[in-house]
């Protein structure tokens, strides 16, 4: 063990409760979380222009700049400055430099939450180890405050959290102490350097570089679902389900939700055959719906995928019933399995 990672989430709402922090246990690891007064900043887009890294007069300081010229004082994209309560005031600038960069802004609230651990150094996989405590502080905090507002970082659209990250070593004098001690002294007062800048919004890709991307294509089936109405609620369950699993690596919820989805689409194709006329009995269990509807309805049509979807469903009920972690790759195969399911269930309304 040779130091302490902290991470500070610039948290875009207002989390309602005193300011402070605390120790929690949370899946083997000891963890830090301390929560900052809502503070007051501005939100600001800068077209046509980049952000870059530049020194700072202070040899610990960092600061992030607008790489196009302007005037000493009003190129500085966030200015934190903390107050002698232990409050701190965010400025995001707003100027308009006559040669096409403007700058929109508008006013939002935002927490700082802090969480700490002890690690051997910053890694990928240790940030994701913060997210996740994180994402159980604010479930806790949902249920005990019944704020529906505050959303778990990995759900939340349009707006994501800013994560500045920074590790100090220890020296013989904390290794001394007891665990909860010496992160608590670094915690009370230390400020991460900016080791790491990151923020949980998604890249902005070119078309290029995904994978089978056709943007015409694409704008066809737009224009499809908007003009036929045909966007069952199952496909936006689905994508919700490409999201966690894509972005948040959250599996067995992806697991979970795509087959949520499954089951919406299998039913909806059992309704979509009585209206054509067809007798179907009402079936209370899915199981039942591809174990015998499917075969009865499509023979040998769902052969393989009978097969196939049987397998997805006791991936399923391992999560469900056992707390099961499904792997990267049984998630992978899931989705691969329900996509098969929609297109068939597509061809067939």
């Amino acid at each position: 063990m040779k130091g302490c990672a902290l991470f500070q989430f610039f948290y875009p709402g207002n989390i309602r409760m005193l300011p402070g922090e605390a120790p929690f246990d949370y899946k083997g690891e000891r963890f830090f979380v301390g929560i900052g007064m809502p503070m007051s900043s501005v939100n600001t887009l800068s077209v046509g222009d980049k952000i870059i890294r530049v020194d700072h007069h202070k040899a610990l300081g960092y600061k992030y700049d607008f790489a196009a010229s302007r005037q000493t004082g009003d190129n500085q994209i966030c200015n934190v400055t903390e107050r002698t309560d232990g409050s701190f005031d965010v400025n995001l600038l707003m100027d308009t430099d006559g040669k096409g960069h403007t700058q929109f802004s508008h006013s939002t609230i935002t927490t700082l939450v802090r969480i700490a651990i002890e690690a051997d150094g910053l890694s990928d996989a240790l940030e994701r180890k913060a997210l996740d405590a994180l994402n159980h502080f604010i479930r806790v905090y949902r249920y005990a405050t019944l704020d529906t507002s505050i959303k778990e970082v990995s759900f939340m659209t349009g707006f994501k959290p800013y994560i500045v990250t920074g590790f100090k070593s220890y020296n013989k004098l904390h290794l001394a102490k007891k665990t909860d001690q010496r992160i608590r002294e670094l915690f009370d007062d230390w400020k991460p350097n900016a080791q790491r800048f990151s923020s949980l919004q998604p890249p902005n890709l070119g078309d290029h570089e995904l994978v089978d991307f056709d943007r015409a294509k694409s704008t066809g089936h737009i224009a499809h679902y908007l003009t036929t109405g045909d966007f069952p609620s199952w496909r936006v369950t689905l994508m919700r389900a490409y999201e966690m699993a894509n972005e948040q690596e959250n599996y067995s919820a992806a697991v979970l939700e795509s087959f949520i989805a499954l089951e919406l689409a299998l039913y909806n194709l059992l309704n979509v055959c009585r209206e054509k006329g067809q007798s179907i009995k009402r079936y209370g269990r899915v199981h039942d719906v591809i174990s015998e509807a499917l075969p009865n309805l499509f023979d040998k049509d769902v052969e393989g995928l009978v097969n196939r979807l049987l397998k997805f469903k006791a991936i399923r009920n391992k999560v469900v019933h056992v707390g099961y972690k499904p792997t990267g790759a049984e998630c992978s195969a899931c989705l691969s399995i329900a996509d098969e399911a929609f297109k068939f269930c597509d061809s067939k309304t």
